[in-house]
């Protein structure tokens, strides 16, 4: 997640850091989105959140896999197998319907942990852009179709990065010869962009097309796509992009 800088009047008090607790005077930092301000020696020197970035204070959590936690990530974060499987199948049925985008094979579902993702993600001899987290993954061996999600994740992330893998899924079975990747991971973001307005988290949503990301050109691409054909147009546009 980005930081910003707040430069303030040197003599301009502007409350607590809040991971230390020491008066805030002159400048100060914030995650995009969340009101928790933060000072310069904490930016620099505290470890982060493995999800959201933000330094962490003395209450925190270290997960079995290495991965430090912040108290906000960890209260809506998706630890347990059968709440995971709920949340994927809430998640995959809500595309389908708003979507349209329904496999004939079904895709299997595991909840698994940052070694065994980055070693699935080694595997398939994919890359992960600079900078960026792998957070899920679809994988075909064979006949066997599955994505992988990292366990830990807050909530909202975790069923974001399930509809971005599950329309993978979808591409793989109805457009398997398409080689633009930026098409390919447009059309993913995009699915995950509209699920999130499908959820009426408009401001996850509206994050998507400010954010620093590797992935967002290419979902401008789609929603230029989207304008020109309308939100069905998109579906029927990829099976025939190939």
């Amino acid at each position: 997640m980005a930081l910003r800088a707040n430069p303030q009047p040197a003599a301009t008090s502007t409350g607590r850091c809040a991971t230390c607790g020491e008066p805030l005077v002159g400048s100060y930092f914030t995650l995009v989105d969340r009101p928790e301000r933060y000072c310069a020696r904490c930016i620099a020197t505290r470890p982060r959140c493995a999800t959201c970035g933000a330094p962490l204070g003395d209450h925190h959590w270290r997960l079995h896999d290495g991965r430090l936690q912040c108290v906000t990530c960890h209260s809506t974060a998706v630890y347990d197998p059968n709440l995971a499987r709920a949340i994927f199948d809430e998640t995959v049925a809500g595309v389908a319907q708003q979507l349209g985008m329904t496999l004939n094979v079904g895709v299997a579902f595991r909840l698994v942990d940052a070694p065994t993702l980055a070693a699935l993600r080694a595997e398939g001899s994919t890359t992960v852009p600079e900078g960026e987290h792998t957070l899920g993954l679809y994988q075909r061996r064979g006949h066997i179709r599955a994505i992988y999600m990292l366990y830990g994740l807050p909530r909202l992330t975790f069923r974001t990065t399930v509809a971005h893998e599950y329309a993978h899924a979808w591409q793989g079975e109805r457009c398997p010869l398409l080689r633009d990747d930026e098409l390919r991971e447009g059309h993913a973001e995009w699915v995950a962009y509209q699920h999130l307005r499908w959820l009426g988290c408009t401001r996850a949503a509206e994050r998507m097309l400010t954010a620093q990301h590797p992935y967002r050109p290419a979902l401008e691409r789609l929603l230029a796509l989207e304008r020109q054909l309308g939100v069905h147009g998109v579906t029927a546009y990829l099976t025939r992009a190939e």
